[in-house]
C-alpha cells in the first residue's frame, strides 16, 4: 500500500512551506533547527504525512541536497531520494512503533531487507535504500540529532557486478543508416525536419558521450562550431566541462539549424517554446531501434562512446574528463570492456593453440606507445589495488619484450 501510493504521489511546486501537524507529532524530539524553509522546489505532498519530528530535518536534508542538482533535475531527483526515504522511514514507523531518534537500531534494518527481499526486490534496489538512508543519517548526526552510529556501520548486500554494455560497431552503424534513411525517405517536411534534429541527437550521444540530460538541456551559445567545442553546463552535480565535436557531429548540427521550427529559440533543440525531454528523445531512439533491430537506449549510446575511445587508445584520465566522471573507478568498467593489451594478448596466445585462427590485425592497430601510455595513466589512479598494479606491470614488461623480439 505504501509503495503504491508512493508511485502516484503527486510533486507540488512551491516557494514556501508551511509548519507542518498531523496526528504523529511526538514530543521530547525537538529539532536543533527550526528556520523557516524557503525556496524549496519539488516538495513532495507525501512529506506532510510524516510525523513534525522526523519532518523537519527531512525538509532540511532535501533543500541542501536541491541546491547541489541542476535545476532541470531538481524535481526528478527529489521525487527519488524522498521515495526511498519514505519506504524505510515509514516501515519503521509501522513495524517498530519509531518515535524518538535515538530508538533507530540495526536490527530494523535488517528487518527492512529481509522483508524487500521477500517482495522481490533486487539487491541493487535495496541497497539504494540503504545508501540514501545513511547518508541520512550522517546528514542527522552532523546535524546534533541523537542518531545511533552503529547505524552507519550497516552493510550493504552484495551484488552482481554488471559491465557496460555498448553497442556492437555493426549495430550502432544500422542505427545511424536507420536515422539517415528516415532523412532521405520522409514524406513530409515535418518528417524530414524531425529526423533531421534525431541524427543530430544520434552523433551527440554517439560521438560525443553526453548524458541524455545534457543533449536536451544544449543552448545555442554553448555551441561553438568554430573550435569544434561544446560547454556542458551545470550538469551532473552542478558541474560544468567542455567537450569536442567530430566533423559529422558538426555537420548534422549545422542541418539541424539551418531548418529547426522555432528559430528564435535559446534551446538548441526547442519544443512548443521549451527544451526537448529527455523521454521525447529516449522515445524517438527506441522508435529507431525497433525499426533496425536494435536494442539502443542513449546510455548505451555513451557507453558506446566511451569503449571505442578506450579501443583506440584515448588514456583513461582524458576519458574521465570526457565524460565527467568524478571517479575514475566509474571510467575503468568501461576499460574492462576494451582493453587493447588484454586484446592483444589473447590473439597471440590463442595463435599457438590454434594456428588456423586470424588475427584481426584492424583490432590490434594501437600502438605500444599508446597502449603504454594507457597503462602508466592507470598506474597513477590514487589508491589502486595491489593486484591490478602488479597485472598492470606484468602488462608492460610483456609489452617491452615483444619489442625486443
Amino acid at each position: 500500500m505504501v509503495e503504491a501510493s508512493i508511485a502516484s504521489s503527486p510533486i507540488v511546486l512551491t516557494e514556501t512551506l508551511q509548519p507542518v501537524t498531523n496526528i504523529w507529532s511526538m514530543p521530547g524530539s525537538v529539532p536543533r533547527l527550526q528556520e523557516p524553509v524557503l525556496n524549496l522546489l519539488a516538495f513532495p505532498e507525501r512529506l506532510t504525512e510524516l510525523p513534525d519530528w522526523l519532518c523537519a530535518p527531512l525538509i532540511r536534508f532535501l533543500r541542501l541536497k536541491q541546491r547541489n542538482w541542476p535545476a532541470s533535475t531538481v524535481k526528478r531527483s527529489t521525487r527519488q531520494i524522498f521515495s526511498r526515504l519514505y519506504h524505510m522511514l515509514t516501515f519503521f514507523i509501522q513495524h517498530h512503533n519509531w518515535n524518538e531518534w535515538h530508538q533507530l537500531n540495526p536490527r530494523w534494518l535488517d528487518n527492512y531487507i529481509d522483508t524487500r527481499l521477500r517482495d522481490g526486490r533486487a539487491p541493487g534496489t535495496i541497497n539504494w535504500d540503504l545508501s540514501n538512508f545513511l547518508v541520512f543519517c550522517r546528514f542527522l548526526i552532523e546535524e546534533g540529532y541523537k542518531v545511533p552510529e552503529v547505524i552507519l556501520k550497516m552493510k550493504f548486500l552484495d551484488t552482481p557486478r554488471h559491465l557496460p554494455r555498448p553497442l556492437f560497431g555493426e549495430q550502432v552503424r544500422r542505427l545511424e543508416s536507420c536515422i539517415q534513411a528516415a532523412i532521405t525517405e520522409a514524406k513530409t517536411d515535418i518528417l524530414r525536419i524531425l529526423a533531421v534534429r534525431d541524427l543530430a541527437c544520434f552523433y551527440l550521444l554517439w560521438h560525443c558521450g553526453l548524458r541524455i540530460s545534457e543533449v536536451c538541456s544544449l543552448a545555442l551559445n554553448d555551441i561553438d562550431m568554430e573550435s569544434r567545442k561544446l560547454f556542458i553546463r551545470n550538469s551532473k552535480e552542478r558541474k560544468d566541462r567542455v567537450v569536442y565535436m567530430s566533423d559529422t557531429t558538426a555537420l548534422a548540427l549545422k542541418q539541424h539549424l539551418a531548418i529547426r521550427p522555432d528559430q528564435d529559440s535559446v534551446y538548441l533543440f526547442p519544443i512548443k517554446g521549451r527544451t526537448m525531454t529527455t523521454r521525447n528523445l529516449q522515445r524517438r531512439l527506441v522508435y529507431y531501434g525497433m525499426q533496425c533491430n536494435v536494442p539502443v537506449t542513449a546510455h548505451r549510446l555513451r557507453h558506446t562512446f566511451a569503449s571505442q575511445m578506450l579501443a583506440v587508445g584515448m588514456p583513461v584520465t582524458s576519458l574521465q574528463r570526457f565524460l565527467g566522471h568524478d571517479h575514475l573507478d566509474t571510467t575503468m568498467l568501461y576499460a574492462e570492456v576494451s582493453d587493447p593489451m588484454l586484446r592483444q594478448d589473447y590473439y597471440k596466445g590463442i595463435a599457438a593453440l590454434d594456428p588456423t585462427s586470424n588475427l584481426p590485425s584492424h583490432d590490434l592497430e594501437l600502438s605500444h606507445q599508446d597502449t603504454l601510455r594507457q597503462l602508466i595513466e592507470e598506474l597513477k589512479m590514487p589508491g589502486l589495488e595491489v593486484v591490478r598494479r602488479e597485472d598492470i606491470l606484468g602488462q608492460m614488461q610483456r609489452l617491452l619484450e615483444s619489442v625486443d623480439q
